[in-house]
C-alpha cells in the first residue's frame, strides 16, 4: 500500500513538471501607422494631423485608416479576444443619441494607401458610440470574430478601417497627438497549448524521487 502511494505521489508531481499550462497574453498594440482618407472632391489623404477624422455628410465621407504590425504574435496563436481603444479629442458630434461605428479588417501593406478607403475586408463591428462627451474620453470596441485575426498572423500586417455613418463626425488622438493616446489594438491569446517544462517543479520531483528510494529502503530492511 506504502508502495503504491509513494508511486502515486511521483507520478502527481512528474505529470506536473511536464503538464504546466500556456498562459494567456495580452498584447497591446499602437499602430505603425495612421491617417484619414476622403474622396469626395478629390482624394484628400491625412496622415500628419494629430487628430484622425471620421465623418459622414451626404457625400462626404473621410474614413479612419490604422496599420498595425502582428510579428509580435505567433502565427500559430489561439487568439482569445480582440478590442479597440480609442480616445476623443473633441464630442461626437451627431443628429441622434448615438452615431455607428463600422470596422473593418484586412491584410495590410504598413502604408495609409487611397485603396484602403474602400477595400472590402472583414467586418469586426456593426454598432454605434454616444453622441456628446469631451475631449480624452475612451471609447472601447469588441472585435469579432477571433478567427479573423488568426487568420492574418502569417501575414504580420494588418489594416483596420473605422467608419461613420447618420451624419456623424468624430475625432480621435493620431501617433502625433502630444496630450491624449493613440487608438490601440488589444489581443488576448494564448501562445501555445502544448504541455511545457515548469523549472520551478524539478525541486519537488527530486523530493518525490527521494521519498520513493526511502520507502525502497525500509522495505528492504523489514524483508531482511
Amino acid at each position: 500500500m506504502g508502495s503504491f502511494s509513494f508511486k502515486s505521489l511521483l507520478g502527481a508531481v512528474a505529470l506536473c513538471l511536464l503538464t504546466t499550462p500556456a498562459m494567456a497574453i495580452v498584447s497591446n498594440l499602437t499602430p505603425t501607422a495612421d491617417g484619414d482618407i476622403q474622396l469626395f472632391g478629390g482624394t484628400n489623404i491625412d496622415t500628419t494631423d494629430t487628430i484622425i477624422a471620421f465623418t459622414q455628410s451626404g457625400g462626404l465621407v473621410r474614413n479612419a485608416i490604422f496599420e498595425f504590425d502582428l510579428s509580435s504574435i505567433p502565427d500559430t496563436a489561439t487568439i482569445n479576444s480582440a478590442s479597440l481603444d480609442m480616445t476623443l479629442t473633441r464630442f461626437v458630434s451627431n443628429l441622434g443619441p448615438t452615431a455607428e461605428i463600422d470596422i473593418f479588417g484586412f491584410a495590410g501593406d504598413g502604408a495609409i494607401l487611397e485603396a484602403d478607403f474602400s477595400t472590402a475586408g472583414t467586418q469586426l463591428f456593426d454598432g454605434t458610440t454616444a453622441s456628446g462627451g469631451v475631449a480624452g474620453d475612451v471609447r472601447s470596441f469588441a472585435l469579432d470574430p477571433a478567427s479573423f485575426f488568426e487568420s492574418i498572423l502569417a501575414t504580420d500586417l494588418l489594416t483596420i478601417r473605422i467608419e461613420t455613418d447618420s451624419f456623424a463626425s468624430i475625432n480621435i488622438a493620431s501617433l502625433e497627438n502630444q496630450t491624449f493616446d493613440p487608438l490601440t489594438l488589444n489581443i488576448d491569446f494564448t501562445a501555445d497549448d502544448t504541455p511545457v517544462p515548469a523549472p520551478a517543479m524539478a525541486p519537488l520531483f527530486a523530493g518525490g524521487l527521494g521519498l520513493l528510494g526511502l520507502a525502497g529502503w525500509r522495505r528492504r530492511r523489514l524483508d531482511a
